[in-house]
């Protein structure tokens, strides 16, 4: 029995399924005025025309920021440290064309909830066979 629930999946409503796509990123690499990488650093992306951030994060060890742009225009990166260095430019962009979408993760919730009536039909099969060893 704990077997068995021991080598089910995790079920959770905090589940977060994910997807793999192909696309065309612009990628920025910063770099401070010695040459060094602008590592782990906060950045915010604009859609052309905007002030909410598009996307917002640190740079990666090298620097570097990745995003999707989806709509032609000037994008504005914004980068910034906390001991004040930091840079604010535009970037022209044209919408990049997502290609070769992968399936989520998981297939839904529909093998979830099986999964967990199964489990709990079986834990009370379980129990009633224990119960009638026993008369």
């Amino acid at each position: 029995m704990a077997a068995l629930l021991s080598a089910s999946p995790p079920i959770g409503a905090h589940e977060v399924d994910h997807a793999i796509e192909a696309g065309e990123a612009l990628v920025v690499r910063l770099e401070y005025a010695s040459g060094g990488p602008f590592a782990y650093e906060s950045y915010e992306v604009f859609r052309p025309g905007e002030s909410t951030p598009f996307q917002v994060g640190r740079t990666d060890a090298l620097g570097r920021i990745s995003f999707l742009p989806d709509a032609d225009g000037d994008w504005r990166v914004r980068a910034f440290s906390e001991d004040g260095h930091g840079t604010d430019f535009r970037i022209p962009a044209a919408a990049a064309s997502l290609s070769a979408a992968q399936p989520p993760g998981s297939s839904g919730r529909a093998p979830s909830v099986t999964l967990g009536i199964g489990i709990i039909l079986g834990l009370f099969g379980a129990l009633a066979l224990l119960r009638a060893r026993r008369r």
